[in-house]
């Protein structure tokens, strides 16, 4: 398979499928994977396309998660300073990600890993810093440290840490969305809150994706849409081919202590779940690992300045505020938003 380039570029699209499949039959798979449940749904696919899907979900896995002992991101980790070799794919995944750092002013950080690590949002502890740990551990925060060497080498300071938890699943849905690249008619990868429209249906229209409604979480999918990322109540809808729908939501995980609601989205300048006006961000772009890492950032940015940063960079884009206002810049606009409120 022919992987796309780490840089968010789409490869040029292959001719499609062999006409002896049905380009209208369906295909449907459920996986578990970055903590994450992944639903695959691929129309006039060849017979071993799925299990191809799986064994690459599992090998990015294996290479970019912080806690699977031995992958890429776990050796630099344990690194105690000294250099790692990785993986050409890791190596750009990197590389891509401070570019992101320095595109969002910083409010997208992977070397946040030491601040997350002292939070538990989903195992049921409700842990949280003390003002002592969390200020102490602040310094560590800061991607220009990452040093990216010759030859995939990868240098990160002793008692630093990254985390690819805002960027890898994005890069993970660009790939597998080039990997079905020419041997399916089209595709829906669902890698929760991303999701990754690939061609048309099979009537040649484009798949409509429902962009979550945060005052909804649990509710389930309105028939008639193919995917809502989170897979959650829509507020709206989006029509897209060959893009990706990324949103990130204060609403996605956390836990409420004497009243207060703590969420999971930090920011890497207080350590502290993200007070900024914002409720939820979605991004629509070609590259799915870009606009994950900038819907994180949305969130820790604020409306203001990340309705800015969204049309000055060109991607689409539309946030909820926490008291429920939907604002969308002039890109998505033109794009064709509907609401369903």
């Amino acid at each position: 398979c022919s992987a796309q380039q780490a840089g968010g570029e789409t490869p040029t699209t292959p001719p499609a499928a062999a006409a002896t499949v049905d380009p209208a039959e369906k295909t449907t798979g459920v996986g578990f994977y970055f903590d994450t449940v992944v639903t695959i749904t691929l129309y006039g696919a060849d017979d071993t396309l799925m299990e191809d899907i799986w064994a690459a979900c599992k090998r990015y896995e294996n290479m970019l998660s912080k806690t699977v002992e031995g992958s890429d991101v776990s050796r630099i980790n344990n690194a105690h300073g000294q250099t790692v070799t990785v993986d050409a794919e890791t190596w750009n995944v990197l590389s891509e990600a401070k570019k992101l750092n320095r595109l969002t002013g910083g409010a997208f950080a992977i070397t946040i890993a030491p601040l997350t690590a002292q939070w538990d949002f989903t195992g049921g502890t409700n842990r949280m810093p003390t003002d002592e740990e969390r200020i102490a551990a602040l310094p560590l925060v800061d991607d220009e440290q990452l040093t990216l060497g010759e030859n995939n080498t990868v240098t990160l300071p002793d008692g630093m840490q990254i985390d690819l938890g805002g960027i890898a699943k994005g890069y993970i849905a660009d790939q597998v969305a080039a990997l079905v690249r020419g041997r399916c008619s089209g595709a829906m990868l669902n890698f929760g809150g991303n999701v990754y429209a690939v061609g048309t249906k099979p009537d040649g229209s484009a798949y409509r994706v429902g962009v979550q409604d945060p005052d909804e979480p649990n509710s389930s999918t309105p028939t008639g849409l193919m995917s809502v990322t989170n897979s959650s109540s829509p507020i709206g809808v989006v029509s897209v081919i060959d893009r990706s729908v990324v949103t990130s939501g204060i609403y996605e995980r956390g836990f409420t202590i004497d009243g207060v609601r703590y969420h999971h989205i930090l920011s890497p300048w207080t350590g502290l779940p993200s007070d900024s006006d914002l409720a939820s961000a979605t991004i629509i772009a070609e590259s799915s690992m870009d606009a994950d890492a900038l819907a994180t950032a949305c969130i820790v940015l604020g409306s203001e300045k990340a309705l800015q940063l969204t049309q000055e960079n060109g991607y689409p884009a539309l946030m909820i505020l926490r008291d429920g206002t939907v604002m969308m810049n002039d890109m998505m606009k033109q794009w064709g938003y509907t609401s369903l409120r």
